[in-house]
């Protein structure tokens, strides 16, 4: 493992409709422990973190007065500004945090890789095609649509690695009952695979082929 290609590298983390709570936090300090540089902007503003019994209100909150285009926006001003500074910049989304993350993927140049879990909301933007390396997980299961018909679709698309597993939308949070210790580490180790070839692609051809 090349130690400077890792603390060359920073990671863009986009959180859910909740905020930055303990689950981001958590994800947070796991990255900074790997050694990345780990940046997380609180995409509600003023407003505090919401409880997960405040789901509904938390979710008519980040659709009415944040929204997908202006949290994005954000995103992106914020990733150009990184990436002036940064050797490697990745890009990571959990649930709308997801979305964000793959609505970045379409500016090319700017991320070196993006990686979504659970974007749920993908779906409603399927005529993005990834400008870098994308990896995109789903569980087996969600509430509100079929998995695997937006798999398939993605399937068409260049640039975009899918690994589905066996749970449901948040497995990868110890504080709700959807979690799955096995599905999790599978998964965050797959993710760490992912952006050290990118990392190694990098630094062995000067650029990302």
């Amino acid at each position: 493992m090349n130690n400077c290609v890792i603390h060359n590298t920073t990671i863009l983390v986009v959180h859910e409709i909740y905020g930055i709570n303990k689950h981001i936090k958590d994800i947070c300090d796991s990255l900074n422990k790997l050694g990345f540089t780990v940046v997380c902007p609180n995409l509600l503003g003023n407003s505090e973190n919401y409880c997960y019994k405040d789901e509904n209100k938390a979710y008519k909150n980040f659709v009415h007065e944040i929204g997908f285009e202006l949290a994005t926006n954000k995103i992106i001003t914020l990733a150009k500004e990184l990436r002036t500074k940064c050797v490697n910049l990745y890009i990571l989304g959990f649930s709308v945090g997801a979305t964000i993350a793959w609505l970045g993927s379409k500016y090319d140049g700017l991320f070196d890789g993006v990686i979504g879990f659970y974007g749920s909301r993908i779906r409603d933007y399927l005529e993005v095609s990834p400008k870098c390396e994308t990896l995109l997980i789903f569980p087996t299961k969600e509430k509100s649509f079929d998995p695997e018909i937006v798999i398939t679709e993605l399937n068409t698309k260049d640039k975009i690695q899918i690994i589905k597993v066996e749970g449901s939308h948040g497995f990868t949070d110890q504080s709700t009952s959807n979690y799955d210790q096995y599905a999790t580490e599978y998964c965050f180790q797959k993710m760490y695979d992912f952006i050290m070839k990118q990392n190694n692609n990098f630094s062995e051809t000067g650029g990302i082929k």
